[in-house]
């Protein structure tokens, strides 16, 4: 179904978002046919008042003359007021479902895609490139009919008042639409250059506000200034120069108007000397030569707003397109935990030759705990990633309750193996929400706070000015990086999952928090396991049994003794933090 939509969008997205609003685009037209119709007629109703006011004819001519005149006017104000409403709907309609599309897309994709495309790349799709589509099927669909319907009306209407002064007087309007889509590539060339210097300057910003404790430490504030300086300087001078080459614009429009009107005084003297013509008809002649000015105009914007809104598609469509390298194909729902096995499991990441995971083998059952240890590049947090299916499994098998993880839905693994990640990052959000954020709603008030308990976190939350709804800033930017790991823990704990995995996520707890955290993972009811990744062999300390990596490959496992006397990597753990933990 999904992608018979995105082959109907692909095929022709404009008759795409005609079709899938048909009412609004419909009615936009229909009011902007009337508008322009209207707009049409007030110049020859004008043109008639000044002729019955020449000839002097009764008051009552003229003020009916006027009342249609002000007829006419409210008309078109009402029209125009509608199809800028309809045409507003429809064109709003198609960025925001187009947006929320390729939002909906990024999110099903996998690692490799993220590796390949930067943050700001895909900030930029959904932002500018949305609106240069929306620019190009709802502005510059408008302006290009707006042209050719007022071109369809006003010609008929000048050829009928005069035949030859309508081909003189227009005769260097049909330049008018080139020289805009000139000024407007130019423009676009040069505004593309100054967003570049703008993404420059905001990320040297961010970058030196986030790091300032880092420049302060190094005493670099003046090089820091000194670099702020300058891209801030670059970013000037492509702003002068978008402002330049953006002041050529009303001057090829008024180029139109100023010609054609040159031309009118020229060839329209002897006709008005002789009286063939009347000064209403001069002045309603007058009037539709700055008329046909925006018509041209509007076909040279059309044209550049279309090509600007094609090459934003285009890299749309790129997005879309792109398969996951994850697809949630799995039919099976996991309603108990009861076993989990890796059978010969390797991995190595796409752009490399290196196997991350060399044909590693271990079972769980419900109810056990599983801790693992390795150096620095073992591959531990890539078996969590793939347990999770963060990243694709291309060899070996991993069944849960024997099921292959492929056959089971994404959403019920990731609810039966919930995974704390080594990296806290926290959402601008109050710590109350950011605590419940993988519940349904949130949290109670009591649970919440016997969690941060927990954690040894709740003394610090209500020293806070608003406590528990206190607004963290961007990735939790006013917490400190202890306090950062211990709220994701908490927000682990709280969810109460069959499975709970920390990768590497007491390393920022000192060892009475770690004890609460353990005694919290102990009183959950029978059944419950976890898994921890971890440096310390403090936080190991009640696991049920130890998987040791190194370099890819299992080098041991078993229990704390078993592992002990077999893996020089464990040994060398043991003789460096010098103590030989119990096994409980």
């Amino acid at each position: 179904m999904q992608s018979s939509d995105n082959a109907r969008l692909f095929k022709s997205p404009l008759w795409y978002y005609i079709r899938n609003n048909p009412r609004a685009f419909s009615l936009g037209m229909l009011f902007l046919l009337l508008t322009n119709s209207l707009d049409g007629i007030y110049p020859l109703v004008m043109g008639k008042a000044l002729d019955q006011i020449t000839a002097q004819v009764p008051m009552n001519d003229i003020a009916k003359t006027c009342l249609i005149f002000f007829i006419v006017m409210l008309s078109l104000a009402g029209t125009r007021m509608a199809w800028r409403s309809f045409f507003g709907k429809y064109h709003t309609y198609a960025q925001e479902h187009l947006r929320q599309k390729i939002f909906n897309h990024i999110t099903s994709l996998g690692p490799n895609f993220f590796h390949k495309n930067q943050v700001g790349e895909l900030m930029s799709l959904l932002t500018n490139d949305v609106q240069s589509f929306r620019q190009a099927i709802g502005p510059g669909v408008l302006i290009l009919a707006d042209g050719l319907i007022l071109i369809a009306i006003l010609l008929p209407i000048m050829i009928s008042l005069n035949f030859s002064w309508t081909w003189k007087t227009l005769i260097f309007l049909p330049a008018v639409p080139f020289l805009i889509m000139k000024v407007m590539k130019l423009i676009h060339v040069n505004y593309k250059t100054q967003q570049d210097r703008f993404s420059e300057l905001t990320g040297v910003a961010q970058e030196t506000v986030g790091g300032i404790r880092v420049i302060k430490s190094f005493a670099q504030e003046g090089n820091r200034t000194a670099l702020f300086n300058g891209v801030s300087s670059a970013f000037e001078k492509a702003c002068n120069k978008v402002a330049k080459v953006d002041a050529l614009f009303m001057p090829v429009m008024e180029f139109g108007v100023t010609s054609g009107s040159v031309i009118l005084l020229f060839v329209a003297k002897d006709d008005l000397y002789s009286g063939a013509v009347t000064i209403g008809t001069f002045f309603a002649f007058h009037r539709y030569i700055q008329k046909m000015v925006w018509p041209m105009t509007a076909l040279g914007l059309g044209f550049s707003y279309f090509q600007k809104g094609t090459a934003s598609f285009e890299r749309i469509k790129e997005v879309l397109q792109t398969e996951t390298d994850i697809p949630d194909n799995g039919t099976i729902e996991i309603t108990k935990f009861e076993t989990l096995e890796f059978k010969n499991v390797s991995y190595k990441h796409k752009s490399s030759t290196v196997y991350v995971l060399k044909d590693v083998s271990f079972t769980l059952r419900a109810g056990e705990s599983l801790g693992i240890m390795g150096p620095v590049g073992a591959g531990k947090t890539t078996l969590l990633h793939l347990l999770t299916r963060l990243y694709p499994l291309e060899e070996g098998q991993i069944l849960v309750n024997g099921h292959r993880i492929e056959d089971i839905t994404q959403e019920s693994l990731r609810k039966t193996f919930l995974l704390v990640p080594q990296e806290a990052f926290l959402f601008s959000e109050s710590i109350s929400e950011n605590i419940s954020f993988g519940l349904e709603g949130r949290a109670s008030a009591d649970i919440i706070e016997k969690m941060t308990e927990t954690v040894d976190l709740n003394r610090e939350i209500q020293s806070l000015p608003h406590q528990f709804e206190s607004q963290l800033g961007e990735r939790g930017v006013n917490l400190s990086g202890g306090q950062k790991q211990r709220l994701t823990i908490a927000r682990g704990l709280i969810m109460r999952t069959p499975v709970l995995i920390l990768d590497d996520s007491l390393s920022a707890v000192d060892t009475r928090t770690e004890k609460a955290i353990e005694a919290e993972l102990a009183k959950s009811a029978s059944g419950f396991s976890r898994i921890i990744v971890a440096h310390r062999l403090s936080s190991l300390k009640t696991v049920d049994k130890l998987l040791i990596l190194r370099d890819g490959e299992v080098e041991a496992q078993g229990t704390y003794q078993q592992v002990l006397g077999v893996s020089p990597t464990f040994q060398k753990i043991v003789q460096i933090q010098g103590q030989e933990p119990t096994h409980e």
